[in-house]
């Protein structure tokens, strides 16, 4: 027999892979910008309760806080930084090609990210420089997080269950004085005179039998609770592939008299009906409730528990929560303001998105879409009369506020992939327009009869009645080409053109470009040759971009009227500000220069980038 010769080359899987980037997908290897994926298999493990948590600590330059001890309190998320003194400096949240939290009302201390299951994401991917976020234009200013969930895969049915408890606590306290510290700390102010004589406290006489008195943080922060499950299923055939779940949480947070609760469904479809033609689709439900605290602020819970001296007791001898006033000082007992006062929110949200592929030739795909995020909420803020020893609030309160939420999304962009020995290429022209319309009715009153029914028609106060309304709209028009000579030297144009009606007539649009490249070194021969057996990838990065903000709300360009009265019963209106039709977008601009390094097979890899981000034309009220 003849002998053969067989020669194995490494080929690193992770370059291979293939990542979601907006509006497409690219191989790892091919990237110019500055972009990182993080998969479900190396996504974080345990408590973890919202989709940011996954990937929290695992992405360079991205910092994601919370915000408070509340259960599914919101998290800050800052992709290299703020780059707004105004405007949001929130990163754009896309979900399965859907951009989330359009328009609408924003500002309560619910997280709506934790509206989405962790379990249903298959991976997530952050944009971090203008070159790769320059396809998203006008909403890229701060960066993007691309969610991608799970989908079917050929097979027979795969039932999965998904089930945690788990148990959290505050690990850190700020050191304040305890009953015999603040006791020295008083007879200190007297012996001193900064406080006259006759203000002395006997009971203060002797410090040093006193205990450590009423620790305010301990009472107020507690060890909380939470389970969460999820049941899927995912399989398919060539022809038809799905992945359904159904998931349930509770959580209590660490702050006593906080819960977050919430259910969910997910349903995804794929379908290659032809072999040019495929339809799917993305479809989850989510409802949930929550009670929450006004915990921060000059008057929020965890204020008055670091302000409330520690010889007042939580409760009187009969065991009701108790409080003081002295010399014009006065704090209600923490514990009975985040047990007593009933904050709650509860929220529904419809989203998704139902896309088709179609391919006429070998190589052009044309990519149709509609997309949808439909939420309505009710809150409801009720503040009870209270006796609390000698601190007295003898007014009850009741309000109740009811938002809905219409985001509509069409895009359409067409791809065509290309090759000529070694020499491929990609080019993309894509449309995009979405519609955002939020509304709200708010009613509120005082001195109702009592504190079990909780409905502001029944105070007898002057009730308090208001509404609104707002639209936002874009329109956008966008190109990306991809070159690629030899898995060595790559290079990407994207540009941008938007449309949005929160800028007046004379600066609605503006254009948005950016370039990148990129120089493969480590599949260069002569560097084969010195590190070929210990260096699997290396690639320099050089790219430059521009994106814009216009997260600054509706018709704030234009002018609004106010009520108002003239004498006891006449109404008049007046303008309300003074109208600029010259408002146009933030802008930023950002350089990015990285270097890339995988070795011995990619088990160890390197990443550096510098660069340098500058916003101009801010947007400041005056």
């Amino acid at each position: 027999s003849d002998n053969m010769k067989v020669k194995l080359e490494s080929d690193s899987k992770a370059l291979a892979d293939v990542v979601v980037i907006g509006y497409g997908t690219a191989r790892k290897s091919d990237l110019t910008g500055s972009v990182a994926t993080v998969k479900s298999k190396d996504f974080n493990k345990g408590l973890v309760s919202s989709p940011e948590q996954l990937i929290n600590g695992k992405v360079s330059g991205v910092q994601i806080m919370s915000n408070s001890g509340s259960a599914s309190a919101g998290s800050t998320i800052r992709v290299r930084g703020g780059a707004s003194l105004n405007a949001s400096n929130d990163p754009l949240i896309v979900l399965d090609g859907v951009p989330l939290e359009q328009g609408g009302i924003s500002g309560n201390s619910s997280n709506f990210l934790s509206m989405i299951n962790p379990s249903d994401i298959e991976s997530m991917t952050v944009l971090k420089d203008a070159s790769s976020t320059a396809i998203y234009g006008a909403q890229g200013a701060n960066g993007v997080v691309l969610i991608t969930t799970k989908r079917g895969k050929i097979g027979e049915a795969k039932f999965t269950y998904d089930g945690m408890a788990a148990w959290q606590y505050q690990g850190k306290r700020i050191d304040i004085l305890n009953l015999r510290e603040f006791s020295e700390y008083y007879n200190d102010f007297v012996n001193n005179g900064w406080i006259s004589q006759d203000q002395a406290r006997p009971d203060f006489s002797d410090p040093s039998i006193l205990g450590r008195g009423t620790n305010w943080q301990d009472a107020v922060f507690r060890t909380a609770f939470q389970h969460q499950h999820q049941v899927a299923a995912q399989g398919g055939t060539e022809k038809v592939k799905y992945y359904v779940s159904g998931g349930m949480m509770d959580q209590d947070g660490t702050i006593i008299g906080s819960n977050f609760k919430r259910l969910n469904v997910r349903a995804n479809l794929d379908a290659q009906l032809k072999k040019w033609f495929k339809i799917g689709m993305n479809t989850t439900y989510t409802r949930t409730k929550e009670r929450l605290l006004h915990a921060d602020g000059t008057e929020g819970v965890i204020t008055y528990a670091l302000t409330t001296p520690p010889d007042i007791a939580i409760y009187d001898v009969d065991g009701n929560y108790t409080s003081v006033v002295r010399d014009g000082w006065s704090s209600p007992n923490p514990i009975a303001q985040a047990l007593s006062k009933d904050i709650t929110m509860k929220r529904n949200k419809l989203t998704g998105n139902i896309f088709a592929d179609i391919t006429p030739i070998k190589n052009l795909t044309w990519h149709t879409e509609l997309g949808y995020d439909l939420s309505w909420s009710d809150a409801e803020v009720f503040t009870p009369t209270m006796h609390l020893g000698n601190w007295n609030q003898d007014t009850n309160f009741a309000s109740w506020q009811k938002n809905t939420s219409k985001y509509w999304q069409f895009k359409n962009y067409i791809t065509y992939n290309g090759s000529i020995k070694k020499h491929s290429f990609t080019a993309m022209l894509g449309q995009e327009a979405w519609r955002s319309d939020w509304d709200y009715t708010y009613q509120a009153n005082a001195n109702l009869p009592n504190n079990t029914i909780h409905l502001p028609s029944l105070g007898s106060s002057t009730p308090s009645i208001k509404s609104g309304f707002g639209v936002t709209t874009m329109s956008s028009f966008f190109t990306r080409e991809t070159y690629n000579y030899d898995d060595r030297y790559l290079a990407t144009y994207t540009f941008r053109r938007d449309g949005s009606s929160n800028f007046g007539p004379e600066n609605r649009w503006a254009s948005f470009h950016s370039f990148a490249a990129s120089w493969r070194f480590s599949n260069e021969k002569f560097i084969k040759s010195i590190a070929g057996k210990w260096l699997s990838n290396g690639k320099i990065r050089i790219g430059w971009g521009q994106t814009g903000n216009a997260n600054i709300g509706a018709y704030k360009w234009g002018t609004t009227v106010t009520k108002f009265l003239v004498g006891q019963t006449s109404v008049a209106y007046r303008p309300t500000n003074i109208p600029n039709t010259s408002i146009k977008w933030e802008t930023q601009e950002q350089t990015n220069i990285g270097l890339d390094l995988g070795l011995f097979n990619d088990k160890i890899g390197f990443t550096l980038d510098w660069y340098n981000k500058v916003s101009t034309d801010m947007l400041m009220p005056l």
